[in-house]
């Protein structure tokens, strides 16, 4: 198994490719990693384990039950399968988003769901294509994803200017410790990939706009990583409602940095 892949991850992994291999070996094409651990930014305690299993062929009923049993198999054995996120796409689905793809099978949270929509979009299919980890199949080079940067680009502003936005009208979401963490730290990603045309774990993405944001986004900053790695401790805002306010201003401020078409 790839080095690349952390330690306490592989016997998770060699068990899913296993039970795969054992119970639909017609069926699938290929196991891949992307997300943290594909980024090197893997957290013990916190990431994901982002996957994207590429089938030769859509599947059978009965095909998904047995993935449904697979993943019920795999959460009773390991702990970790709980932080199992991914999606089961054909080989004619290798560089589509979720407009264009018919409902899938896919896993969230280790939860198994038979059909919907997920993580699929050009970040995601970039990721693989540039860093991601092959577990099981033929090279990722072989799969010949299809995904630009500027694919990219255009997915990040429509999530700034789209989801973001909006989300900054509501001072009451940003009380929350959860929604302050999540605001903060994926837009420094979306900052650093808009800026640098490249994708980053989250913390290196805060850690990085430390050194190239005005200082006076710096307390947001860093509250944003105590909220994350040291919840226990003392917050760095004197109330929940200044912290919830700078939140939305540091929406817009991104939001203005982030043009909303491509020039």
């Amino acid at each position: 198994m790839d080095t690349s892949i952390p330690e306490s991850v592989r016997p998770l992994l060699r068990d899913y490719t296993q039970r795969l291999l054992t119970e639909l070996p017609d069926a699938i094409y290929g196991v891949y990693l992307y997300g943290s651990i594909a980024l090197s930014g893997f957290e013990e305690d916190n990431s994901d384990i982002d996957f994207v299993t590429l089938l030769h062929r859509r599947l059978t009923n009965a095909e998904i039950e047995i993935l449904k049993n697979i993943h019920h198999a795999l959460h009773n054995a390991n702990p970790l399968a709980k932080r199992l996120d991914g999606m089961y796409l054909r080989l004619d689905d290798i560089g589509k988003t979720n407009p264009s793809l018919e409902p899938y099978p896919y896993c969230d949270n280790g939860a198994f769901k038979p059909s919907g929509h997920y993580d699929v979009n050009h970040v995601t299919w970039w990721v693989l294509k540039q860093r991601g980890i092959t577990v099981m199949g033929k090279s990722i080079e072989q799969l010949q994803i299809p995904t630009q940067w500027f694919d990219v680009g255009e997915t990040m502003k429509y999530n700034v200017h789209e989801y973001w936005a909006p989300k900054g009208n509501s001072l009451l979401k940003f009380w929350l410790d959860g929604w302050v963490e999540f605001a903060v730290l994926t837009l420094c990603r979306i900052y650093y990939a808009l800026i640098h045309e490249d994708i980053i774990p989250k913390r290196k993405a805060v850690e990085q706009a430390l050194q190239e944001l005005p200082s006076e986004w710096h307390l947001l900053l860093r509250e944003s990583l105590r909220i994350r790695y040291h919840s226990n401790e003392p917050s760095l805002f004197p109330s929940r409602i200044k912290r919830a306010k700078e939140t939305q201003r540091f929406i817009r401020h991104i939001c203005k940095l982030s043009p909303s078409k491509t020039e």
